[in-house]
């Protein structure tokens, strides 16, 4: 992962700036924001829940689940710089825990009530893996999107990713999705939000 590695530490700040920015530009980019509101809903059902963040990025998705109620968050991802940026915003928040690195090499062998995956599935080579490993670690619900392939944004998408950047991105479909998550172990794949170019899925043991 280290093209993906790589990619989020030269663009932190800019991808943390999509949960900020005012106006038309946040009517455009409004994944990251519904995946926020989605996780911070799905926290708020559970009784203090423990949840852990899966390529948590700058911390936006951590504050919205630790104030909807988490009694521990866990957060892994990658990049330095967005690790960073989460660890400067969650100062004082006892119950966080921050680490860095693959998810899929981490010692983490514990489960958690809910499992975020907001922006992961994009940049993985071998997702059947991943969900395999996340499914291993939830015990109740897992909070996922994905993106699917548009023929306005996908074009670009795969431009400005993979020609300009060398980082692979990847597109799923709906029913690519409830395969892949059936196969890991989910019985139960609801989806919360469908979109032209991405959806959001709820899924569970």
């Amino acid at each position: 992962m280290t093209s993906t590695r790589r990619y989020f530490d030269k663009h932190a700040r800019a991808f943390d700036g999509l949960y900020a920015r005012p106006g038309a530009v946040a009517c455009l980019r409004r994944g990251p924001e519904r995946g926020r509101e989605l996780a911070a809903s799905v926290v708020a059902r559970h009784p203090a829940p423990s949840v852990l963040d899966v390529g948590c990025g700058p911390g936006r998705v951590a504050e919205a689940v630790v104030h909807a109620g988490a009694a521990t968050y866990v957060g892994i991802d990658v990049s330095p710089q967005m690790l960073a940026l989460a660890r400067r915003r969650l100062e004082g928040c006892e119950s966080v825990e921050l680490l860095e690195g693959d998810f899929l090499d981490s010692d983490l062998s514990e489960s958690f009530d809910v499992v975020l995956a907001l922006g992961l599935f994009d940049y993985l080579e071998d997702p059947a893996r991943a969900a395999a490993w996340l499914r291993a670690r939830c015990s109740s619900t897992l909070v996922a999107s994905f993106t699917r392939w548009d023929w306005v944004k996908g074009p670009l998408r795969h431009l400005w990713y993979e020609v300009l950047h060398r980082c692979p991105v990847y597109d799923y479909t709906d029913a690519g999705v409830e395969e892949l998550l059936a196969t890991a172990g989910f019985s139960s794949v609801q989806f919360a939000w469908r979109g032209r170019r991405g959806f959001l899925v709820c899924a569970t043991p």
